[in-house]
């Protein structure tokens, strides 16, 4: 187990990671029939390397990884996120590009996680 000076170490690297490489996205959340938006930033990080749209969805099927990994601050609650727009302007959802929540992950080293890692699948 960390001490507390080892934490506070591993919670300010965190930071130091996140400083520079931020996008701001929506997250989609679905609360008793309706539909509410929020901004979050978060890093983001491409998994495939395919070239959007070619992949179709008979490889789809076969090929279950995440699309994308987006790593936010604990702080950000996704608890309720049902899908992600890759736009910072809730005006521009529709258009965007939207992935759907596979897994939630809270990590880290400390008694409590340091970040939350969303892995994402576009929906096509």
């Amino acid at each position: 187990m960390l001490d507390s000076k080892q934490a506070a170490n591993v919670l300010e690297n965190r930071k130091r990671i996140r400083q520079g490489r931020l996008r701001t996205v929506t997250l989609i959340r679905k609360r008793g029939g309706a539909t509410d938006y929020a901004n979050a930033q978060c890093t983001w990080k491409e998994e495939h390397c395919a070239a959007a749209g070619a992949v179709s969805q008979r490889t789809r099927s076969l090929n279950r990884g995440p699309d994308v990994t987006a790593e936010f601050a604990p702080e950000v609650d996704v608890a309720t996120v049902v899908a992600i727009a890759d736009t910072p302007d809730r005006t521009q959802v529709a258009s965007a590009r939207k992935y759907r929540v596979q897994e939630r992950l809270r990590l880290g080293l400390t008694g409590t996680p340091n970040r939350t890692l969303v892995k994402l699948v576009e929906i096509r």
